[in-house]
Formats: C-alpha cells, structure tokens, sequence
C-alpha cells in the first residue's frame, strides 16, 4: 500500500479518521468498506485552538471504490471532562485518488454539520473542497496541497511538506513511520467567523469592518452574567482584522505510526503545532491581539476492512 501523508489538519479531512495513510487504499484494486474509530486529544486548526480542550471520540465509515473513488459518514463526540458528552459534529467527504509512478494526488470535498453549542476553532466551517498531490524524491516525499475553506466567506489555504516513510515488515503485515514537517499557510476568515460566533461567553455583533453577517450568538460556555439573582445581557462589538490576508499560520512536525494487517490496522499520530502571525481584533474599538501558543495532540485509534 502505498501512503500519502495528507496533514490537512482538519481538521478539515482528518474527521474522516484517514489522517495517518490516504484514502487511496484502493491500491489494492479491490472495493471494500472501511469502519474506524479514533480518539483525538485536542481540535487544533491551523495552530489555533479554544482556551478549552476540544477532545474527540470519532468514528467513520468508508467505502473505497477499486476505482480510486471514495466516500465517507462520520461523527465526533465531545468527550471533555469539564463539558456533558454531546455529538459535536457530523461529516460527509467524497474524493478520488490516484498515482502515476511515483506521484500520488487526488481531490476531495467534505461537508460539515457542528452542533450549535461547539466552540471548536473550526466549528463555523461549513465544507470544504481541495487536492493534494504527494511525489517520491527518494530520500524524501514533496507533499503539497490546497484548499477553499466556506465558512461566513471563502478562505484559501495551501500546505507543504516533507517525509520520508521508514517501512518494516511484509505486505499485510507492515510497521510504518513517517517523520514529517509541514508549513500551511491561508487566509483568515474561518477564524473571524469563530470569534464572531463561537469563542465569546458574551452575545456578539459583527462590526462594520467585520463580515457583516449581524448578530453573533455568544455559543461560549455561557451567554450571561448573574449578579444579585437577575440576569444581565450586554452585547459587544467584534471586529476581525487580518482575515483575507494570506499569511503563513503554522508549522506542523508529526511522526505518524501505522501497523497494516490485511484486515484491519493500528496508528497513532502525535503532532507539535507551532502557530504564527497572530491576528488582531477588537471588542468595542479596544485592539488586542489573538492569544497563540504551541501545542501537542496525538490520534489514536483503529480500523477494520469489510
């Protein structure tokens, strides 16, 4: 089997639960259905992350066409110790992948369904569509893709990469690790359309100079202060800026470990995300600057071939 490391972090594809080998298992010229579990620590996009932990238990079914085509149902449950248990998101992603000697590529699209009470980073995307392209230098694979992301507006995003695959073992019953680095770059608005909407315990309104989408909703972890048994409502001014300015957003060094049986598999993903070129807003005209800091999650999980 050959693998493409697609380090989308995807968040956007990654809930398909195929973050750690592509979907292009139908390598093996035979269809079949793919059934996955995974947990994932934490809902890093693009270096960002909320100020709460955002574990997932997530599970997918896939069916892979002998032809290259592929097509996938998934869920994620939030399983914060500090929030109750809650669907947090459902997914659907179609795609095709193929390879000509030593290149790999393919494109794909996703479509996203976040409950309302989500504060993930990602949580105002509502689909994407992109492609990705892998090539064997040897020494090394140049992988590379692009994205448009559709949130309250369209944003672009591009990655790059490097990793060499250190393989142990016989088809059907092989270990896998690929040490890799990636930078991703893109523009903002998916991040405005979080600050807006999601990150605030306090109800929002998008300024003039922001998305003019109108009222946020405040879907932090409350949207009300209690004094002296009453309950007070104070709306707040959110200006976004920097979101359409395409900008490097972080860079990305993971190790994943794959076992491959003819079956059924093992992997875990473990990734340092070093986030960059913080952004700027506002909350009623007073500028602060977007709060980043590294950060390490892992995946971990199984799968089952039908």
């Amino acid at each position: 089997m050959k693998h493409v490391y697609k380090l989308i972090i995807i968040l956007p594809m990654f809930f398909s639960s195929n973050s750690s080998s592509a979907q292009n298992d139908s390598s093996s010229k035979k269809s079949f259905f793919k059934v996955n579990v995974n947990y994932l620590s934490d809902a890093v996009y693009f270096g960002r992350k909320d100020s709460s932990t955002v574990p997932y238990l997530r599970s997918s079914i896939t069916y892979n066409d002998k032809s290259g085509f592929y097509i996938a149902a998934g869920m994620a449950l939030l399983v914060s110790a500090n929030e109750p248990a809650r669907i947090d998101l459902f997914n659907i992603d179609a795609g095709y992948d193929f390879s000509i000697n030593k290149l790999d590529a393919g494109i794909y699209a996703s479509r996203f369904f976040y409950s309302n009470a989500s504060y993930a980073v990602g949580s105002e995307l509502k689909g994407l569509l992109g492609v990705y392209l892998g090539y064997n230098l040897g020494p090394v694979t140049l992988n590379a893709g692009g994205d448009l992301l559709f949130s309250t507006n369209t944003d672009f995003s591009t990655n790059l990469g490097l990793s060499h695959a250190f393989e142990s073992g016989e088809e059907n019953n092989k270990w896998t690790i690929a040490p890799t680095a990636q930078v991703n770059a893109g523009t903002q608005y998916f991040n405005e359309a979080y600050y807006e909407f999601r990150k605030f315990t306090f109800p929002t309104a998008a300024s003039n100079s922001g998305s003019g989408n109108g009222k946020g909703k405040g879907r932090g972890h409350s949207n009300s202060s209690n004094s002296g048994g009453g309950t007070t409502t104070t709306v707040k001014t959110v200006t976004f800026y920097d979101k359409n300015k395409f900008t490097i957003l972080d860079y990305e060094f993971s190790l994943p470990v794959n076992y491959d049986a003819k079956r059924w598999g093992l992997y875990a993903l473990p990734t340092v995300a070093v986030p960059t070129n913080a952004a700027s807003y506002a909350i009623d005209n007073a500028i602060q600057k977007e709060s980043l800091s590294n950060s390490f999650f892992i995946e971990i999980g199984a799968y089952v071939k039908l």
